[in-house]
């Protein structure tokens, strides 16, 4: 996708919800929740919580394509079970720095919902970190995205329960929650450390909690380990823009 205006960081402009969104020139990944959240009081959700953060804290990652002012997003990893799988398709405007989205299908929010965007500035830090990558694990599937200055990451287990209803339940709210990881923020490296601020994230006991990291790069593989900030975990990722 040459000169492809998408490409790049783009925080939300809403009174009522903060986030990242950042397409390369294939994969996207966009996590949003509400501005002015609060951190819950607990090492875990309650199911309250869960279903609260499930209902109110959308993210999504993946491929995607364009077709004039239509972009279809398929999902690789996404919050809520019920939506795995299901395209997204919105159609967009770009006015100078500002993108606006409007739902057309296969959206989280009713058809018609509208979100505004603002491009933000990009630094060549030289990170070997940016561009696109995706999870290599047999349990798991995910994309995490760097710019110079930004990252979104969105993963899933592979295998997940649907809710029974049109609606979650709190316990099948807290079992989502828990089967999907997405954190968006800003980024600084030092050596083999990262360190990720949190703008918007899915787990409400993880709300402006920085994540520290270790990680290494050989090739087109990254091999990353929680050293702070997050549940305990390895994992490695598979460069793919």
């Amino acid at each position: 996708m040459a000169n492809n205006p998408l490409v790049g960081a783009w925080e939300r402009v809403s009174d009522s919800h903060v986030g990242v969104l950042i397409y390369t020139g294939s994969h996207y990944s966009a996590v949003m929740a509400p501005k002015d959240r609060q951190r819950s009081s607990g090492e875990r959700a309650t199911p309250d919580e869960a279903l609260a953060a499930l209902n109110s804290c959308p993210a999504l990652a993946g491929t995607y394509t364009v077709s004039g002012s239509r972009i279809t997003q398929i999902r690789v990893a996404n919050t809520r079970p019920n939506l795995s799988g299901r395209p997204a398709v919105v159609d967009y405007t770009i006015d100078g720095d500002t993108l606006t989205s409007t739902g057309v299908s296969g959206g989280a929010a009713a058809p018609g919902a509208v979100n505004t965007w603002r491009r933000l500035p990009d630094s060549d830090t030289g990170s070997p970190l940016i561009g696109a990558w995706e999870l290599v694990d047999d349990a798991r599937q995910g994309v995490l995205i760097y710019t110079g200055t930004h990252y979104a990451v969105v993963q899933m287990q592979k295998e997940r329960n649907l809710p029974k209803g049109d609606q979650y339940t709190p316990e099948e709210a807290l079992e989502a929650l828990y089967t999907c990881g997405a954190l968006a923020g800003t980024y600084t490296v030092s050596g083999g450390t990262l360190t990720m601020e949190r703008t918007a994230n899915t787990r409400p006991e993880s709300v402006g909690v920085t994540a520290v990291w270790e990680f290494t790069v050989e090739g087109d593989v990254m091999k990353g380990r929680v050293v702070s900030g997050s549940a305990a975990d390895e994992a490695t990722w598979r460069r793919v823009s």
